[in-house]
Order: structure tokens, then sequence, then C-alpha cells
């Protein structure tokens, strides 16, 4: 059990080393305010798959002083594949280049353990970091914080996930998709080694807290299900799945929630944006906040802009507070403010990623008809680029930080995540129309579209003591000492 006590002085405790943690090390490391960071296992855990990077992470990396570490462990990805049932070729294009022109840096897939070690090795003051510190509870009171973490969400998607060798049909720096029937593959290659991702749509009645853990036994069950799928015109998946360098079964969690902080705490990342939503409301017992899902590289991405808020509000409270020690009403409202400032953002990552997710895996006919017809025919890969880019463009930077960032055709938003009214519009908003005639048929998605959330129970502040927080996700304790 840790106990942190109060102590004269700024001080923050972040709980996770993830990659919207050591995000936020590195953004506290420049905002100079004094900082630890636990972790209940190793930094950099050979677990996972791959973490794409878009060019809203790839603008935070740069200025954070980490883009070119990062940038060395792969070549950025290039062709966006998309397959049918059969392996058949659907649609190839260079869809990512048409992203790198629109906001000035390239999609970049890296292996998730040699991402996270490359951000522990850039950090300036490696001794913040303190791995395997298991937290065992929160409890917060005047004099001391105790911390205790555990989970309880649902999810109605899992993935089987892991890296192999590269084989020959999937390309050497492609994204290539194949489309299924309540069930997807994505796959992320690089010259010598390509990730892989199955995405099964689990049936209504199994679905099941993340507090359970899939075995070993179960991946080898779901990949066996999938073994003869045809992934190209020459390879089927269990010749990659039996190549493998590792491979497991993981939840696909889902959820967002009204309140992200309680007195000196406060979730980002995964904790705040876990979202897979338009299958239905989340459980109402879920307290803190969301994931965007994985299928199009959105949610690490998302926990990033969001800890450089967290950041510019934490920055702004120190250089404010006139004494050492912030007011909890002082606390309370930077909380507030990050919130509020992320909020909109986050529902609407978490509107498109939920239906990529379902387009990539045939969920109904109408998913099936835009993801073999519409996209790829009456709206093609520029005009989505497009709308990507505008999307992107409103990532957030550190604002304590003079920098210039790089520049495509669309320009970034200013420092306050505010679009510039005066921006060229990119032409063309097939795609917005296409999620419109969804949204029209499929009354899910309309409560989504026009409301932004599904509902949740309303939760007052007294039911919301910490009592759900995974632990690795990003909490912030103010104020404390150890």
């Amino acid at each position: 059990m840790a106990v942190f006590g109060s102590r004269k002085e700024f001080k923050v405790i972040v709980i996770g080393a993830g990659v919207t943690g050591l995000t936020l090390s590195h953004a506290l490391t420049k905002a100079k305010i004094e900082h630890v960071v636990l972790e209940r296992e190793d930094v950099a855990p050979a677990y996972g798959s791959s973490i794409g990077i878009h060019a809203n992470g790839s603008r935070i990396l740069d200025q954070l002083g980490c883009l070119r570490a990062v940038g060395k462990l792969c070549i950025p990805m290039k062709q966006f594949v998309t397959r049918l049932p059969n392996g058949r070729l659907l649609n190839r294009s260079d869809f990512f280049d048409f992203i790198a022109e629109r906001n000035g840096y390239p999609f970049l897939n890296v292996e998730r353990r040699a991402f996270l070690q490359a951000m522990f090795e850039s950090l300036a003051e490696k001794k913040v970091i303190k791995a395997k510190r298991r937290i065992t509870d929160i409890i917060e009171c005047e004099e001391a914080i105790k911390v205790i973490l555990s989970d309880a969400l649902q999810t109605s998607y899992c993935c089987l996930l892991g890296i192999a060798p590269t084989p020959t049909g999937l390309g050497i720096r492609d994204m290539t998709c194949v489309h299924d029937h309540g069930f997807s593959f994505l796959f992320l290659s690089q010259p010598n080694q390509t990730y892989f991702f199955v995405f099964f749509k689990l049936p209504k009645q199994a679905k099941r807290s993340v507090n359970c853990r899939w075995t070993s036994e179960d991946a080898d069950k779901a990949a066996d299900s999938v073994a003869s799928h045809p992934i190209s015109d020459s390879l089927e998946f269990g010749e990659l799945w039996r190549t493998r360098i590792r491979g497991q079964l993981v939840s696909v969690e889902e959820g967002i929630f009204k309140h992200w902080h309680f007195g000196r705490l406060v979730l980002a990342g995964d904790a705040a944006h876990k979202v897979d939503q338009l299958s239905g409301p989340a459980p109402t017992e879920l307290i803190y906040a969301t994931q965007v899902s994985p299928n199009f590289a959105l949610g690490g991405n998302t926990g990033m802009e969001s800890v450089v808020v967290l950041a510019n509000e934490l920055y702004r409270l120190k250089e404010t507070t006139s004494s050492a020690t912030p007011t909890k009403e002082a606390i309370r409202t930077t909380f507030q403010r990050y919130q509020e400032l992320r909020m909109l953002r986050v529902q609407r990552i978490r509107f498109l990623s939920g239906l990529i997710t379902r387009l990539q895996a045939f969920d109904g006919i109408l998913m099936r008809c835009m993801a073999q017809w519409i996209v790829p025919i009456l709206i093609g890969d520029k005009r989505i680029a497009d709308q990507l880019g505008c999307l992107l463009k409103g990532s957030p930077k550190l604002d304590f930080i003079e920098w210039d960032s790089r520049r495509g055709t669309i320009p970034w938003c200013d420092a306050s995540g505010v679009p510039d009214p005066k921006a060229p519009q990119p032409r063309g908003h097939g795609f917005q129309r296409s999620t419109a005639l969804f949204a029209a048929i499929n009354m899910k998605a309309v409560i989504i579209k026009e409301q932004g959330v599904a509902e949740l129970a309303d939760i007052n502040e007294q039911s919301m003591r910490p009592k759900y927080i995974k632990v690795k996700t990003v909490a912030v304790a103010l104020n404390p000492s150890h």
C-alpha cells in the first residue's frame, strides 16, 4: 500500500507508464513540474503488438523532442489495402501519402514495446519512473492519499493481436484490412515484422467484464477459428499465426463517462477515452471515462493529446498559484477545464473510431454496403484523407514552449485547440454525408451523432470515489509526498 501525505510543494503522481503516462512525464518535465510515475510492471513489457502514430501524435512527439528517436524504429506507412472475405483485392491506394500531405507528418507504425522503450530512454530524468510499484487503493483525505486500483468495464469485441515475421503478400509498408461478417483482420507491415489484429464481435450474451483475462488456449482457439481465412491472394491467416513471434487475445473495452476527476485525482489516456460505443450505452456502474477502438490507431494519439492539455492546465495552475500548495477549489477548476476542453473532441473521435470498427467487420447490411461500395467507389481515399486531416488539425500542443511544427495543406488549429475560421477547408465532404446517411437509418448512430454521447445514469460526486480505475491508465494526484 502506498501512502502519500501533504507536503508544501507542487508535485504530481502519475499512475501508469504506458503511452500516455510517459508522454505526460515528458510534458511535466518540460513544464518543470516535479513528479513521479508509478508502474506496476516493467516499463516496456513484451506485450501487445504495435502503435500507430498519426500526425497529431507525431506533432506532440516532435514538440517533446522524441519524434526522431521514434521515427528511427520504422519506415513510414504508404499503402492502404482492403480485401473481401475471400482475400480478393477490393482497393489499394497511397492513402498514407495523402494524409502526410495534409498534416505534414507521415503515419508511423511502431512496435508498442519499442515505442515505450524509446520514450523512456528519451527522458532527461529516468529516475522519476518507478517500475514494479503495484497500487492497491486510492483514498483521499485532508492529510494523505492512499491509492487502490481495479477495473470493472465490459466489452462486446475482443482482439487477437501479435507480431509475426513479414510474409510475402502483405507488403513492407502497407496497412491491409480484410473484411468479413462479425470479424475483420488488420495487418500493418514493416520490412522485418508485421503487426496483426483480428477483431471479433462477441455475441450479446457473451459480453464480459474486462476483469476476465483471456488465456493462451483462448487465443489458440480464436486463431484456429479463422486459420483458413484468406488474407491475401496467396496467404491464409493460419500461416501467419504459426510463425508468430508472440500473440494474445485481449478485450476491446468500451464506455464513455461524464466525470474524469475527483478531488486531487484526474484521469487521462485510456482511463478517459475508451470509446467503441456505437453498439449501445455502457453499463451504469462505470465511473470514469472511455477507449477509442484500435482499428484506425486513434486511441494512443488521443491519449497523448489529453495529457498535453492536462499538462497545459497544470502549468497554468502552477504559474497562477501564489503559494506552493494550490487550494482544492483551484485544483477542481483546473481538472474541470481540462475535461471540458477534451470532451467534444473525444466524442468526435469516438464516433469515427466506432464507425470504422463496424465497417471493417461488416456489422449489418448497411455497414457492408458502405465498406464494399459507398466508401471505395463513391467517396474515395483522398476525400477520407481530407476528413481525417480536418480531424487531426485540432490536435493541441504544449502552450509553454516556443516551437513551430511542420505544416501540410491543412493548417493546424491555434494553441487553444479552436479551429482557425480563416483556414481553408478541403473540398469534398462525401464521408460526412455518408455518415449522415448512416445516422439517418441507424437510430443508435442518430443518438451519438446528435447528442454526442449515449446517456448514462447521472453520477453525483459522492458516488465518484475511485473504485474502478485501471492500473494501466493515468491518474494524477496533486500535493502528495512519499
